[in-house]
């Protein structure tokens, strides 16, 4: 099971693929964080996608939509458990900002199982 500093540095590498324009280094990342059956929700997607090759396909979407769009947390990561979440800010390139919170769930073997993000109203 993976401890506190683990779940800090998967997320951050999670934080990463965001911005992450080749697919196959996205895809090699998420190989290595992400569950098998991992799931990830959000207001534009509240049933989920599953597994990594659907969410790299979703943040595609996200490349095509706000090309050099620009991700910063803004809080440090709080770990619980096999639990984790951490606020963050995304900046497109005219300068358009959102925010929201990240909620990580994680496997025995300290992959993300299922997350869980919110956009600030």
């Amino acid at each position: 099971m993976g401890s506190g500093s683990d779940h800090v540095a998967v997320v951050h590498r999670y934080h990463m693929v965001w911005t992450e324009v080749d697919v196959e280094t996205r895809l090699g990342t998420l190989g290595e964080i992400w569950a098998d059956d991992g799931v990830y929700l959000d207001p534009d997607v509240p049933d989920g996608v599953v597994g990594r090759k659907a969410l790299s396909d979703l943040i595609d979407a996200s490349v095509a939509q706000f090309p050099g769009l620009d991700i910063t947390a803004t809080s440090d990561v709080a770990v619980l458990g096999d639990r984790a979440w951490y606020r963050w800010r995304a900046t497109t390139r005219d300068g358009e900002t959102f925010e929201g919170t990240d909620f990580f769930e994680f496997d025995a073997e300290g992959r993300i199982q299922r997350l869980t993000d919110f956009f600030d109203p």
